[in-house]
């Protein structure tokens, strides 16, 4: 499909912008397109690498992979395997995904199994066997991109959670209105799973949470993490009505008022890990 006219002006003039040097010019003529077309895909990509510049999401995955060395990864949400191919091979990884893409483990190095299942299904039955002695040691939440299934992804996992283990949560922060809602009405989707973050501030104040600016959509670090607590699993229908009609204009304006920035920088975030309780 060839891009909308509209999409490849926008880019053409954001591109001039840049050469010039001039940043804020350049994100206001991408912000003016989408103000006429909200779906313009390359458009969103483009406004994200100039809103979060930096190391991406996947360069993230590849540094935390190599700094923490899990000995358990799991991995919701694999599509193709771009990501499980960042795993170290001292690893062992479990990847659920209903609708894999391919072959998602032809370039895992290591050991792997996937399970073609949804997230749920896989905790109702092989997460007791695959998990249950070992627990997981690093975990990435990048299925279903609703705030409903994150949290429910979120505390599915948690109950597995081995010593110092860290869960991941893609897709957490909203880059415009029109591409974080709980319905999908464009190309370039991040859903609303950045309700995750105030959700657990405000319930799990013993969770240690920060969240990445990194392009596309922000990665969000989590520590601190209680297989025990139930917390969340007792209030979890209050929870999906109450959040499920949390806006997301403020998010969006004001990401560092709602999530807790970190630094789009490893050694900021080494520095954040190495103080982990």
């Amino acid at each position: 499909m060839n891009p909308h006219e509209l999409e490849t002006a926008a880019l053409r003039q954001s591109r001039r912008w840049l050469a010039q040097g001039q940043r804020r010019e350049a994100e206001a003529s991408l912000r003016q397109a989408l103000a006429r077309e909200a779906n313009l895909p390359g458009v969103h990509a483009a406004l994200a690498q100039l809103r979060w510049p930096g190391p991406d999401y996947r360069a993230w995955l590849a540094w935390l992979h190599q700094h923490l060395q899990p000995q358990v990864y799991v991995e919701i949400g694999v599509e193709a395997g771009h990501s499980l191919a960042l795993v170290q091979p001292g690893s062992r990884v479990l990847a659920i995904d209903p609708a894999p893409v391919g072959d998602p483990l032809r370039h895992c190095q290591a050991p792997a199994q996937l399970f073609t299942q949804t997230s749920a299904d896989f905790f109702a039955g092989a997460a007791q066997t695959q998990l249950a002695e070992s627990g997981f040691n690093l975990a990435f939440i990048d299925g279903d991109h609703r705030f409903e299934q994150v949290l429910d992804d979120f505390i599915a996992l948690e109950h597995y959670a081995a010593p110092g283990a860290v869960v991941l949560l893609h897709d957490t922060l909203p880059l415009t209105e029109s591409t974080a809602g709980g319905a999908r009405h464009t190309g370039f989707y991040s859903g609303d799973a950045w309700k995750v973050l105030p959700c657990l501030r405000a319930l799990r104040p013993d969770l240690r949470l920060t969240t990445l600016p990194t392009a596309p959509t922000g990665l969000t670090v989590i520590t601190g993490l209680d297989r025990h607590s139930r917390v969340l699993a007792e209030r979890r229908n209050l929870i999906h009505r109450v959040y499920a009609r949390l806006p997301s204009a403020h998010a969006v304006a004001h990401p560092q008022q709602l999530f807790n920035l970190g630094e789009n920088n490893p050694a900021w975030l080494a520095r954040w890990l190495a103080n982990a309780p």
